[in-house]
């Protein structure tokens, strides 16, 4: 299986490490970093969006991979 075409993106002025895409999150690719804000992992990553769906600050976006 190769690389997805999506990879979700933090925007750090808005999170607020709530850790909610952490648990919708099907491949663990987030995690929290030193309880300060998400941090996705993009190797893991597959895009399919549902951390941006559920994030309460709106904090994360899909974005096309480069």
């Amino acid at each position: 299986m190769g690389i997805s075409k999506k990879v979700a993106i933090v925007d750090l002025s808005h999170c607020v490490a709530c850790g909610v895409c952490l648990t919708v999150c099907p491949k663990g690719a987030v995690s929290i970093d030193r309880g300060c804000n998400s941090v996705v992992n993009e190797q893991l990553c597959v895009g399919c969006g549902k951390c941006e769906k559920h994030c309460p600050a709106g904090a994360i976006t899909t974005k096309w991979r480069i």
